[in-house]
């Protein structure tokens, strides 16, 4: 499971809505992105979380990897997540950070992709700012003690951060990737091949979730699971949380697919189709 947008997965272990579906499934907490596809690759676990650029970036290298259902999705309209820096930072544009260092959830790994295109709008072309690997948790004390002059969080870290009076530069998940799955459930060909009926019936399971997560009437229980797995006051729950849906934008997907061939991240032209399962869901 990834740190963000993890409420409709337990969600669907609160209500039973995996129990309904005939699943008996654990839940466990993953690290980066990168590592949650090594641990679906291992076996470690069947069914892991990813983004939408991570995991097409392991399909263009070869990967074994494929892309169950969406999840928690990039709002074209709400921000969520920035490019932030300090109170008192002089930084004040995103032109300004040429030559600067920003700390992203991991460097040339897709999640930073959207970080490329608003600079290369700007006028930063991507040799002219460097980035470094840092833990969304880990974020706000790295522009404090200057470890970075700028980062990029996301989710409950990005409220957070606003809440202390740090200054957002631009939006470009929202721009960019709006949406685009901001989280998905990905696992082997393998594994999908072996075991198609518990693929379907997990991602049954997820829509029904999903529909739960979604409604403002269960506001409150979805505020519940936040606190609980965050280990927080529930009263430090977000008010609004994520858009959410088990089905593909297949447009905006393409999209994100596009620019990752254009700024190298992936070395050839991908289409949306090598990337999702047979059966998911598409819109």
């Amino acid at each position: 499971m990834a740190g963000i947008q993890f409420e409709p997965a337990y969600l669907a272990e609160a209500e039973g809505f995996f129990e309904d579906h005939g699943l008996d499934v654990e839940l466990v907490n993953g690290a980066d992105p990168a590592a949650q596809i090594a641990s679906a690759i291992s076996g470690e676990v069947d069914i892991a979380t990813g983004s939408w650029i991570n995991v097409a970036a392991s399909v263009a290298q070869g990967l074994p990897i494929t892309a169950l259902a969406s999840n928690g999705v990039v709002s074209p309209d709400v921000d969520n997540s920035g490019v932030m820096v300090g109170p008192d930072s002089e930084i004040s544009s995103l032109a300004e950070l040429k030559g600067k260092t920003i700390g992203v959830i991991g460097v040339k790994t897709g999640s930073d992709l959207p970080v490329f295109q608003a600079l290369e709008d700007a006028g930063v072309k991507a040799d002219e700012f460097s980035e470094v690997s840092i833990p969304y948790a880990g974020m706000q004390a790295a522009v404090e003690t200057g470890t970075v002059d700028a980062v990029v969080p996301s989710d409950t870290f990005y409220h957070q951060m606003t809440d202390a009076g740090f200054r957002s530069l631009g939006n470009p998940v929202r721009k960019y990737q709006g949406n685009q799955p901001g989280t998905l459930w990905l696992s082997t060909t393998a594994w999908t091949e072996k075991n198609a009926d518990t693929a379907h019936a997990f991602v049954a399971a997820m829509a029904d979730a999903t529909k739960f997560y979604s409604d403002s009437k269960n506001l409150a229980e979805v505020q519940k699971v936040h606190a609980e797995v965050n280990q927080v006051p529930v009263e430090k729950a977000p008010k609004s949380f994520a858009l959410a849906t088990t089905a593909f934008d297949a447009q905006a997907a393409q999209a994100g697919l596009d620019a990752m061939s254009h700024f190298g991240f992936i070395d050839h032209q991908l289409t949306v189709d090598e990337v999702l399962w047979e059966h998911a869901e598409r819109k």
